[in-house]
């Protein structure tokens, strides 16, 4: 591509006002029509035009205005151009000065700054009127920065510059970007005018993509290709009846490729040293939890929420491992994003939400939470950690089955144990007629306790040999009681109180039948059992399904009705059974 002239010109105001001068091309061939515009950001009056020495003025000064109007964050701003043009054309090589021009706005007058514009003797093509494409088009590769960390993210943008009218541009091949995570983002399809070098370019950002390297290296972004059409009208000098005014010319359509040039990203190793928790993070970050209550009741739902907020690849980060009590029932964590684009790469938050529910009453601690990354700012690694939180489990709902927690269990232990006397005082006898009915009888009754004792044995030895009849007698007892009150609650349409019944009868019925400690219930421990003792997988995830289904059911928002609460009571009252059956098998 033909490489331009500089043009001095006034550059863009960030201070106020200012008349700013452009020119449609430079350098111009002698005899080239061309334009030269004078722009002032508002409205304009009594324009005073520059000297012209070295061209042939054709028209002008030509007024024109234009407005626009945006909106920003809810606000309305509005802003309006006004413009002077004029067509010349050039009558002798070599440096023309553009003089002064002047306006006048709001009673004070502004001056634009001369120019120089560069004349070039005339060539064939220029005399035929022919425009190359290359030589006023060109595509163009924008990076934020050049040289970056291994998951540090780049900002690209392909921009098409362009000094003529253009009717089409069609994308022929986009950029492969081996080497590099690729997310595309929305390009600003609308044009826009920017004055390069003095001269006016409508300016197109046809793509954009936010790059994260995923090795170290130089790596290459590739170019954009792009087919690039303009219409010329067709001449025929040979032709009397042509149309002198151009008003019924035809015209040709002229198809050229334009492509960027390749850019070469150095990509650096990221520093030794990195934590052991370190999991690809790049960025500046922060780390917040919460849980939406710190006091409830046991078995009740709570939600422990993980947040990381800051700039960087945070869409990279697809879970922060968090540790919870272990009496703490925890599900898969749902991630929710709100993520968005800056200059820089992605900014915005990730949020983990874990739902919980504590098992047994008591005063727990969820300790801190630390996440490790690799902060572009100070080119180091940091580590942020949570605040603890702790959470107070009370007792709920004081009945035969309720829940005990192992400190609970512990003082009941060691009050049991405080009531045994320590010290013993003897007493001496003498020897009397009722002191030998005595010393026998206390030597009988070990005997008789001790023969007792071998008849329970050997009664239960004869229950073991039908272990249904003892398990059913114990186990099922519990889950008929339960199930009865779940059948009042289904009644009264109580659905929490239901799905709670529900759920406990469930608990309280494997927790007996297995003799399970109620510290070890979860529902690995049902498959377990349920496979050693025999029992169909079927039945139990047929099992598990109404457990975790009644969970739901009292954490959340339901909509089921009174008939499919009685499925529910039906299908629990169903799987105590089949777990009955294949147990007699």
């Amino acid at each position: 591509m033909k490489k331009l002239l500089v043009l001095l010109l006034i550059p863009c105001s960030l201070l106020g006002q200012e008349l700013m001068l452009s020119v449609s091309k430079n350098p111009v061939a002698v005899g080239e029509q061309f334009m030269i515009e004078f722009s002032f950001e508002g409205d304009a009056k009594d324009f005073i035009g520059p000297n012209f020495n070295g061209l042939r003025k054709l028209s002008g000064p030509n007024k024109s205005s234009s407005s626009s109007m945006q909106i920003i964050n809810g606000k309305v701003t509005s802003s309006k151009t006004t413009s002077f043009s004029y067509y010349v054309s050039a009558l002798n090589e070599g440096t023309v000065v553009i003089g002064q021009a002047s306006v006048k706005s709001n009673g004070k007058t502004y001056r634009s700054k001369a120019g120089n514009l560069k004349v070039v003797k005339a060539s064939p093509k220029s005399k035929n009127s022919s425009i190359s494409i290359s030589e006023n088009v060109y595509l163009k590769a924008i990076v934020n920065r050049s040289t970056v960390f291994q998951g540090e993210q780049i900002l690209v943008t392909y921009k098409l510059y362009s000094k003529i009218n253009l009717s089409d541009i069609q994308l022929t091949a986009v950029p492969e970007l081996n080497g590099f995570w690729k997310e595309d983002m929305e390009a600003n399809s609308n044009g826009k005018i920017e004055v390069i070098d003095g001269v006016k370019h409508k300016v197109w950002e046809i793509k954009r993509y936010i790059l994260t390297p995923q090795k170290s290296g130089t790596l290459s972004i590739d170019p954009l290709y792009t087919d690039i059409s303009i219409q010329i009208k067709n001449k025929n000098s040979n032709d009397p009846f042509r149309d002198p005014f151009g008003f019924f010319g035809t015209t040709q359509n002229v198809v050229e490729e334009v492509s960027s040039k390749t850019i070469s990203i150095e990509v650096k190793d990221l520093p030794p040293g990195a934590p052991a928790n370190f999991s690809g993070a790049v960025g500046q970050f922060k780390i917040t939890s919460s849980v939406d209550k710190t006091s409830l009741d046991a078995n009740q739902a709570v939600s422990y929420s993980l947040t990381i907020s800051g700039k960087g690849n945070l869409h990279l980060i697809d879970n922060v491992p968090v540790s919870f009590p272990s009496s703490f029932e925890t599900y898969d964590p749902q991630k929710k994003d709100k993520v968005f684009t800056t200059k820089s790469g992605y900014g915005g938050k990730v949020t983990f939400e874990h739902l919980l529910i504590p098992r047994f009453r008591g005063e727990y601690t969820i300790d801190k939470q630390t996440f490790s990354y690799f902060d572009t700012k100070s080119k180091s690694y940091q580590t942020i950690n949570t605040k603890p939180i702790t959470i107070n489990v009370l007792e709920g709902e004081t009945d035969a089955d309720s829940y005990y927690s192992s400190d609970d269990l512990n003082k009941l232990s060691s009050l049991q144990l405080n009531d045994i006397y320590q010290n013993t005082t003897l007493i001496s006898v003498d020897d009397k007629k009722s002191n030998n009915v005595l010393f026998l009888i206390l030597l009988i009754v070990p005997i008789l306790g001790l023969l007792a004792y071998v008849i329970y044995h050997i009664i239960d030895a004869k229950n073991k040999a039908n272990p249904i009849l003892r398990r059913y007698n114990k186990s099922l007892k519990f889950a008929q009681k339960r199930l009865k009150i779940a059948q009042k609650h289904l009644n009264n349409n109580q659905k929490e109180l239901f799905f709670e019944e529900i759920e406990k009868s469930l608990w309280s019925y494997f927790s007996n039948k297995f003799n399970v400690n109620s510290a070890d219930l979860s529902k690995d421990t049902i498959h377990d059992f349920f496979k050693h003792n025999s029992i169909s997988d079927t039945v139990s995830t047929n099992f598990t399904s109404i457990i975790e289904k009644c969970e739901f059911c009292r954490f959340a928002p339901s909509s089921l009705d009174a008939e499919d609460m009685n499925n529910v009571y039906q299908l629990a009252t169903k799987v105590i059974i089949d777990v009955e059956q294949d147990l007699k098998k």
